[in-house]
């Protein structure tokens, strides 16, 4: 029993100090931010996009369904709330990316917590799941890409990703059960803590050329709070792609790109830490780079995780590029459409100012002779 009782405290526990938290440098920030910003007040709420409806006849066409997993019989205000939703649609490769990911995200969820169901193989192969959400999608679809596909090969690949997803129900139950389990370590402690785990694909301009899906995802396993992440999927229709940030900047480019978004870090910190000197600010918090991006109408948006750039308290920060900045640094096919006819009236109006500038300048040439 006291064995079981220190296991179960160690769970309630071990949520705070993930997410890449260091321990000592939130200590110090605790400390150097008490008034500032404190780890206990309420994070804001993590921004969700606006959907946009998709069409039949072009683009993506996707649903988003629950996954049928197995759960227990409940009853009581502390029963686990669980929902974890499918993306299916009629591209694949991006439907088996956001399957990988909502699996690696439970099995993380899950991992260090010593329940009798996890294998050692299974620890083994945790251990490199989820650091990079897209390079884990390629390499899973990992194959030749051909713009000529047979018919006979596209069903083929459809068939592919309807079986993953008959099978994806199976491949999560384990790790909802060591969830299970911890939430009967909890109940039994006598906590009236209600742990609970949403994951919930969300799709965003569906009809193209890129397409982008996010991952919404919230858990609670006890603690002071829980925990949060969003995660974004960039695809490209015509290729079948899953577009990395390298991918759509211009080569020779990508030092230019990370200046632009250690201004933004420094903006952000101006606009969320008003009270703080933003020197002072990166000497707890430094800036780190991230692949995790959105192409949105207006600006390129790096989304953060929990503890990356700041503390609990700022909850999933997100830096914003305008495009305008970006011209020659993003390739011009993956500017969205509206930024491009924003940046071209843009361009004429600069153009017209100036011809208008020149003119009477000429003007008043001819009126001093």
């Amino acid at each position: 029993m006291k064995d079981k009782l220190s296991t179960a405290k160690h769970l309630i526990t071990s949520q705070q100090h993930s997410n890449k938290l260091k321990p000592f440098k939130v200590i110090a920030l605790s400390v150097a931010m008490a008034c500032a910003v404190s780890a206990c007040q309420k994070k804001p709420e993590p921004e969700v996009e606006q959907t946009q409806a998709a069409t039949a006849e072009v683009g993506l066409n996707a649903t988003v369904k629950d996954v049928p997993i197995q759960l227990p019989e409940c009853e009581g205000e502390v029963c686990p709330e669980i929902t974890i939703q499918h993306l299916s649609s009629n591209y694949p490769k991006l439907d088996q990316a956001v399957d990988l990911y909502v699996l690696n995200y439970v099995k993380n969820l899950v991992r260090g917590f010593d329940m009798t169901t996890v294998s050692n193989q299974q620890r083994q192969d945790e251990k490199s799941d989820g650091q990079n959400p897209v390079a884990d999608a390629k390499a899973e679809n990992a194959q030749e890409q051909d713009s000529t596909k047979s018919i006979e090969e596209i069903n083929t690949q459809k068939a592919q990703s309807k079986e993953q997803a008959e099978n994806q129900p199976d491949q999560l139950q384990p790790f909802v059960d060591q969830f299970l389990l911890l939430a009967q370590e909890v109940k039994q402690l006598g906590s009236s803590a209600k742990l609970s785990l949403f994951l919930k694909p969300q799709v965003l301009n569906p009809e193209g050329p890129i397409v982008t899906v996010v991952v919404n995802a919230e858990n609670y396993v006890g603690g002071a709070h829980g925990s949060a992440a969003q995660q974004y999927f960039n695809f490209e229709l015509e290729s079948e792609t899953l577009l990395s940030l390298d991918e759509i900047l211009v080569k020779g480019q990508r030092a230019k790109f990370n200046d632009l978004a250690h201004q933004a870090f420094e903006q952000w910190i101006m606009a969320t830490q008003p009270d703080m000197d933003v020197d002072e600010y990166q000497e707890l918090w430094k800036f780190t780079s991230t692949d995790n991006f959105y192409l949105s109408p207006t600006d390129l948006i790096l989304q953060y995780g929990e503890y990356e750039i700041g503390p609990y308290a700022v909850g999933l920060p997100r830096l914003v590029i305008p495009y305008k900045y970006l011209q020659g640094v993003i390739k011009d096919q993956y500017l969205p459409v509206q930024a491009k006819a924003e940046l071209e009236k843009a361009d004429a109006q600069k153009t017209e100012a100036q011809k208008a500038n020149s003119a009477n300048s000429d003007a008043e040439k001819s009126a001093s002779k």
